[in-house]
């Protein structure tokens, strides 16, 4: 099905993510227009990677719907994603776009399913989370709900062995971090303190000691297998978690907003995501445990893409996919929109 008259904007074009989707993106023969506040460094990328680019604050709502004026999709690469979700939602509402961003942030995700009969009503598609957050956990979640349809307890977990982390992937991390824990009870999230809860796996030849976080899938796990109780879980090395209190302690001090703007500053100023070889020789593992009513378990583990490269390919095969209309309007996890074998394409190896 043709896309060349179907319009792509990409919003936060000068971030980290963005460029590795960018160019996947042009190796698919799609030509986003970069878009940001940065004009300086829209107009640097667009002469590199020879794209349109429209600066716009996202601010003013005119402005903003003259951008997007003949734009089809826009997909929004700018964290914290508190900062600008809403906001281009709205606007894709009101010109009548589709909307897709790389979120991993419940309030972006919890607002995207907010305006799904809005969507519907304008005949749009909204697809947050197309990134590492949350495709390969989403579709995990969806696969085991589907070997196990009276799941009543999921947990997901996820782990980088070699990895590092971009700037604005670090700022994001800062602001659910200084924020409060979430998980799933009777499926109503609750508030729960980060790291209340803690797992320590040893199935086979894989080991998993993690602390309980926010994670996107607290709130999109539910949306795909309405599981009722929910956990989500990052891997971090056995030492930290034994010494919780020490973590928990430091995340406190980042809720004093003078640490947490010097921290944000500094992150800014040094960091850069991981070159391609740092990327490839990172090993990216996912989890996932279902348990019913009867005590019965299910669990699989499998090595994916590391998160960046898997962010790059997901994000621009979610969207050529909307590009070409494949999807009915209303909101979606990448689960509903493209089935848990969507995950397939990213696996390495299933390890359980």
């Amino acid at each position: 099905m043709a896309i060349l008259n179907n319009k792509l904007m990409v919003y936060g074009a000068n971030g980290y993510s963005a460029q590795l989707i960018i160019e996947e993106l042009i190796s698919r023969g799609i030509r986003p227009i970069l878009s940001g506040r940065n004009e300086p460094a829209l107009r640097e990328l667009s002469q590199k990677y020879n794209c349109e680019y429209r600066a716009v604050d996202l601010y003013d709502n005119e402005k903003l719907d003259a951008v997007l004026n003949g734009v089809h999709t826009v997909l929004n690469c700018a964290g914290p994603f508190k900062f600008t979700a809403k906001e281009i939602m709205e606007a894709c509402l009101r010109c009548k776009c589709n909307y897709l961003d790389i979120t991993g942030e419940i309030p972006a995700m919890y607002l995207a399913f907010y305006l799904n009969q809005k969507a519907k009503e304008k005949g749009v598609v909204f697809l947050p989370s197309v990134g590492f957050d949350i495709i390969p956990t989403d579709c995990l979640a969806k696969r085991l709900s589907e070997q196990m349809p009276d799941a009543t307890n999921l947990k997901l977990g996820f782990s980088n062995k070699g990895g590092k982390i971009s700037r604005g992937t670090w700022l994001t991390t800062l602001e659910f971090l200084g924020g409060t824990g979430r998980i799933r009870r009777d499926g109503k999230m609750i508030e729960s303190n980060i790291g209340e809860f803690t797992v320590d796996i040893k199935i086979k030849n894989f080991l998993f000691c993690g602390l309980s976080i926010p994670w996107g899938d607290v709130y999109s796990s539910y949306q795909s297998t309405k599981i009722p109780n929910v956990e989500v879980y990052i891997a971090l090395p056995r030492l930290m978690v034994k010494l919780k209190s020490l973590v928990l302690f430091f995340l406190k001090i980042l809720k004093i907003p003078l640490i947490k703007n010097i921290v944000s500053i500094f992150m800014k100023k040094i960091l850069t995501g991981p070159v391609k070889s740092k990327r490839d020789s990172t090993k990216t593992y996912v989890w996932g445990r279902v348990e019913n009513s009867k005590g019965k378990m299910i669990e699989e583990v499998y090595q994916v893409m590391e998160g960046y490269n898997l962010t790059a390919i997901g994000a621009a095969e979610s969207v050529e996919r909307v590009l070409k209309n494949t999807l009915k309007p209303g909101t979606y996890t990448p689960s509903l929109a493209f089935g848990s074998e969507f995950m397939d394409q990213f696996v390495i190896k299933k390890i359980i």
